[in-house]
């Protein structure tokens, strides 16, 4: 279902981060996370990338998310979280995290994933990284959020959610 080299999100699809977010808010004093953008705040930054990393070496992959992602070729992650956290929980995987082919995280967005021209640098990238192990196939991705997506659906991707692999006949 997901193809030999889907784009997938991380924080709510491959993995769920329990990141306190509303103690996380109020401690950087913003609405939502994404503010940090706007303000520039790279110590904002670094106290989300602890928090997630920290999360992150605790979370336990999504089951069936993970039998979709062993079953490809490559696999590339395209996330608003931290590199370093991303890697952080592939470290634990290691029959997942060698069919990573590239974490676009945070860091490499230097944008909100939110904005459709961030995800779609974002996203290109992953299809190019991946493109030689995909061959034909189309461009399958899987997140949670509404908005990712309609932005992959826009970009010619089949766009996925974790739940819907529940439906996989295999």
């Amino acid at each position: 279902m997901l193809g030999p080299a889907p784009v997938v999100d991380f924080d709510g699809t491959v993995a769920h981060l329990k990141v306190d977010w509303i103690t996380l808010r109020a401690e950087l004093e913003v609405a939502t996370i994404d503010d940090l953008w706007k303000q520039q705040r790279a110590e904002g930054w670094d106290i989300v990338a602890r928090a997630e990393a920290e999360a992150a070496g605790r979370a336990q992959i999504v089951p069936v998310v993970e039998e979709g992602l062993i079953a490809a070729r490559a696999v590339a992650i395209l996330t608003s979280n931290a590199e370093q956290a991303v890697g952080q929980f592939l470290a634990r995987y290691p029959d997942l995290e060698r069919r990573v082919a590239i974490v676009v995280g945070r860091e490499t967005l230097r944008g909100p994933k939110t904005d459709f021209a961030v995800f779609e640098r974002g996203f290109n990238r992953c299809v190019d990284r991946t493109r030689a192990a995909r061959g034909d196939a189309p461009v399958v991705y899987l997140g949670d959020r509404a908005y990712e997506l309609g932005f992959a659906r826009r970009l010619g991707a089949a766009a996925l959610k974790p739940q819907d692999l529940l439906a996989d006949p295999r």
